[in-house]
């Protein structure tokens, strides 16, 4: 139901619904009294109680403001770098509508004057931002909808000064306890890898450098970060097992008193609230003997959990721990039935391996865009040395002894730089047709239900075995493009290009800015139907232009990588390169190649330039494709247009696209070189509220003196127009179309 409601639902509800909802439930209660189908009247139950709750969270979210804002509040969290900000939280008592709210807050990390202490009251007035809803693409909504359920405000600040402070600091006692456990990790002696892995498994800080995380993102081995609040469950069992070796009583008490300090150590979030609740499950069962199996105790907290927080189910991590444990607790044995012919004694050890592996594909795949090959192998070498290496990390922040927080340090450098990279082989999936995914994972739900008939259970498995050799053999579900298209795919700010043309491979010009956009990339082209080895193109030497196609090359297969020839003394591409074995083809104008049916042609650089500014190197692409010209300006600047105009382009008319270039910022899409293009629709990568406010208002005037209104991917959620019969089909993120029509030919 989260996953299907649409993300900007207001909360309101027909009374016609509620009254038939409420009939068909009474009418299904005399089921109740059936063992077999008492389901009927209790999942209907749950779904009526779920669209409750969820109508009232949308209800609640609707009715808080956005926009600039007269704030005041308390900062109720030590300050973390991620990235080039810092964050914190504060605790907001005004305006009225928001009093209690708890909102994230970021400044620049680098400001002229240090943030206010935890615990100090402020005022302010700051724009209040809304989550940004999802784009209308199946393996997107959980992401934002379980991101909204925690967050639905946040604000973001340009400096510290803009906060002014009201009164002395004041932290509560667990404040103070947060604010002392991360003053000493930070004294500790540790590279930036340790650093990160460290904070994040002992004290639940997201990694500073995303490229440390993401690794663990893409091997399968996401769970042991904060992400899944698994740390807590570790530190709980690492108690418990102490109490016992020491032989005191209430060793399941002594863990959950335990489990519920390390949590409130480093907060309360969802993640942290499912991995106390695994604990609790777990010490519970154990001290009592087993009575209550741990999976029951589980299922009840996880349903109590659900039950106020109904949006948590859409998760990807919950959905994907879901299935996993799906497949090892039902699925392994029918597997093993299959195999043990083949494989004898060592048919159920391996089918528990693969088990999970195979049922939570079909999800990897959606969610994704892929599954890791390691995944299951990744778990079980990396999960031993993070249940040993959580508390051990958290026990050396308190108490750092020299030498040991030193080999600690190295051991999770070696997880993070050479242990967890080697095992992230993805097997790149397309999921442009939905229906087998779908029935695949539905297929290992009716597994478990049908575990123990033998016969239609060995058919059943022998299917979902079939079907899934059948989907990794063919490398997903996809489609031949039937026409040109070309999609400004929404990562925030930065270039990401995806160019399909009939009977050609698929190209991809730019990355975007980092790890993020990277896998953010997988899933577009996976959900496009992509099944082949991509060609990359790059434009120039940029973060926010470059910074994926490390990520992107872990995750999806790279046919050939071109980049602009420059002259300097030192590769600009050295940050940025994947490996030392990837050697790019260098671009100048004049270089031309075809893919299908379309003809490529590289109009800019001229030559191999040394300039302080990679701008003026961007590479500039010129795409022909029957009557249909796409101009593809990279990050040129108004100055190389200029010189292009000098070149005799953009030549005969066409019907032509422009991609503005420079993220439409004023030094580019200079008016003459609009004016001889002529285009008829024009694309403006540029994240939504990014902090350069690109697009530019003159560029703006300068498109719409043309006749033309710009498409803007951040507000939108993406761009994607595709050539079709008398004009231009438009399609947004978010669910919306248009059509523009071609101009005559003078």
């Amino acid at each position: 139901m989260p996953w299907l409601l649409p993300e900007r639902w207001d909360g309101r509800v027909p009374t016609g619904w509620l009254v038939a909802g409420a009939l068909i439930w009474l009418a299904s209660l005399p089921l109740a009294r059936t063992r077999r189908w008492v389901v009927v009247p209790l999942a209907l139950g749950l779904a009526g109680f779920t669209g409750l709750g969820l109508a009232r969270k949308a209800r609640w979210e609707t009715a808080l403001p956005v926009g600039f804002q007269a704030l005041e509040g308390r900062i109720s969290a030590p300050w973390t770098l991620q990235g080039e900000r810092l964050r914190s939280q504060i605790d907001l008592t005004a305006p009225e509508s928001m009093s209690g709210l708890s909102v994230p807050l970021t400044i620049p990390g680098e400001g002229e004057q240090a943030p206010p202490d935890p615990g100090t009251p402020v005022r302010l007035r700051a724009e209040v931002r809304p989550v940004q809803p999802a784009p209308v693409f199946l393996a997107e909504r959980p992401l934002w909808r379980a991101r909204s359920d925690a967050s639905p405000r946040r604000i973001h600040l340009a400096s510290s000064q803009l906060m002014e402070t009201t009164g002395p600091a004041r932290p509560s006692l667990l404040l103070r306890l947060q604010v002392f456990a991360l003053r000493r990790f930070e004294a500790l002696p540790l590279g930036p890898t340790a650093k990160d892995l460290w904070g994040a498994l002992a004290l639940g800080i997201p990694p500073a450098e995303e490229a440390h995380f993401s690794v663990f993102a893409e091997s399968g081995t996401i769970h042991i970060l904060v992400v899944s609040g698994l740390q807590v469950t570790l530190v709980m069992a690492a108690i418990e097992a102490l109490l016992c070796r020491l032989r005191l009583r209430g060793a399941g008490a002594g863990a959950i008193a335990a489990g519920l300090l390390y949590s409130a150590l480093v907060g309360f979030s969802a993640p942290v609230w499912r991995g106390l609740f695994m604990g609790v499950a777990w010490a519970i069962g154990r001290s009592s003997g087993w009575k209550l199996p741990p999976v029951a105790g589980l299922h009840g907290a996880l349903l109590l959990w659900l039950l106020g927080h109904p949006a948590a189910g859409a998760e990807p991590g919950f959905l994907l721990a879901w299935w996993a444990l799906l497949g090892l607790l039902w699925g392994a044995e029918p597997l093993a039935g299959l195999l043990s012919p083949l494989l004898g004694r060592l048919a159920l050890p391996f089918a528990r391996l693969a088990a999970p592996w195979l049922s939570t594909m079909p999800l990897l795949a959606l969610l994704h865009g892929g599954a890791p090959w390691w995944g299951i192998l990744a778990n079980l070498l990396v999960l031993p040395l993070v249940a040993f290496l959580t508390p051990v990390c958290l026990a050396l922040i308190l108490v750092p002894l020299p030498g040991l927080t030193e080999g600690a340090g190295a051991v999770l450098t070696w997880m993070g730089d050479r242990l967890v990279p080697a095992l992230t082989g993805i097997a790149p999936l397309a999921t442009g047709i939905l229906w087998p995914w779908l029935l695949l994972t539905l297929g290992w739900l009716a597994l478990a239900h049908l575990q123990g008939r033998l016969k239609r259970t060995r058919a059943l498995t022998l299917g979902l075995v079939g079907l899934s050799a059948g989907l990794l053999a063919f490398r997903g579900t996809g489609r031949a493009p039937d026409t040109l298209s070309l999609e400004s795919v929404d990562i925030g700010q930065g270039d990401a290009l995806l160019l399909r043309v009939p009977g050609g491979e698929a190209t991809l010009i730019d990355t975007g800015p980092g790890p993020w956009t990277g896998r953010r990339l997988a899933r577009v082209l996976s959900r496009r139907g992509v099944r082949e080895p991509l060609h990359l193109v790059l434009t120039h030497a940029h973060g926010d232009h470059a910074g994926g196609w490390a990520t992107l090359a872990r995750l999806w297969p790279i046919a050939t990588t071109s980049v602009p020839v420059t002259s300097g003394e030192e590769d600009p591409w050295t940050v940025y390169v994947p490996s030392a074995a990837v050697n790019p083809t260098g671009l100048l104008r004049g270089d031309a190649w075809t893919r299908g049916a379309a003809a490529f042609s590289v109009r800019w650089p001229i030559g191999a330039f040394a300039l302080p500014d990679a701008n003026m190197v961007s590479a500039v692409l010129r795409v022909t494709w029957r009557d249909r010209e796409l101009w593809l300006m990279g990050d040129a600047l108004a100055v190389q247009e200029r010189d292009l105009l000098d070149l005799a382009d953009p030549g005969p008319f066409a019907h032509r696209l422009l991609k503005a270039g420079h993220h439409g910022s004023r030094n580019a899409t200079d008016p003459a070189w609009v004016a001889a293009l002529k285009p008829e629709v024009v694309i403006i990568p540029a994240g939504l509220r990014n902090r350069f406010e690109h697009p530019h208002p003159e560029t703006l005037e300068t498109i719409r003196r043309q006749g033309l209104t710009p498409w803007v991917t951040g507000p939108v959620c993406g761009v994607r127009v595709a050539a079709v019969d008398g004009g231009w089909r438009i399609e947004t993120g978010e669910g919306l179309q248009a059509f523009t029509s071609l101009r005559k030919n003078p």
